[in-house]
């Protein structure tokens, strides 16, 4: 399949459910992340608000490349506000 080696499924767990997305390893995780949060309908808030985390709760840096981090086919990946994404605080 022409095309396919460089993609993977990654399973973006968003609000407690689950939307899986089809990704190039070489682009930036942060742009996966903001189709994922389109795909999920979250899109009140900027992709930057978020924070993408492993299934063993390590932080990921968004602007590095997918295939930076060694993923394979089927990923979970959590997607939660960042603390402070409210905005500043109001006096």
């Amino acid at each position: 399949m022409a095309g396919h080696e460089n993609k993977i499924e990654l399973i973006f767990i968003i609000n407690g459910a689950n939307f899986k997305l089809e990704v190039n390893l070489n682009e930036p995780l942060g742009s996966a992340v903001a189709r994922a949060l389109e795909k999920s309908g979250n899109t009140g808030r900027p992709a930057s608000d978020w924070q993408v985390r492993d299934a063993n709760g390590v932080l990921l840096e968004t602007q590095r490349q997918i295939k930076d981090f060694g993923f394979t086919n089927e990923t979970r990946l959590f997607l939660s506000l960042a603390v402070g994404a409210g905005g500043a605080a109001r006096i």
